[in-house]
């Protein structure tokens, strides 16, 4: 089997992540828990909650952000406060 180019570059980027012992799938180390309809039907505000899916959408809007993920049984918006994840003064991690 030959491979193309772009196929040899990823595969050589995978290799470099593993070799600086980073998972490149690390999908065990958070095992789902809930779904967009079960969080939406039981919703409860502060509640932790882990969820997989596809990112639909993100909207920066400078304090606050919203987002859209999408899993099998619907979407559902998260929103993320840049002041409650990057507390301080050093905002680099939002």
């Amino acid at each position: 089997m030959q491979l193309s180019e772009q196929e040899i570059i990823r595969r050589e980027k995978l290799q470099a992540l593993r070799n600086l012992g980073i998972n490149p799938y690390p999908a065990d180390l958070y095992p789902v828990k809930h779904t967009s309809k079960a969080i939406k039907d039981n919703f409860e505000e502060g509640k932790k909650v882990v969820i997989a899916g596809r990112l639909m959408s993100v909207r920066d809007q400078g304090k606050a952000a919203f987002a859209e993920i999408q899993d099998s049984e619907g979407r559902i918006q998260v929103y993320f406060n840049r002041d409650f994840i990057c507390q301080g003064e050093d905002k680099t991690l939002y």
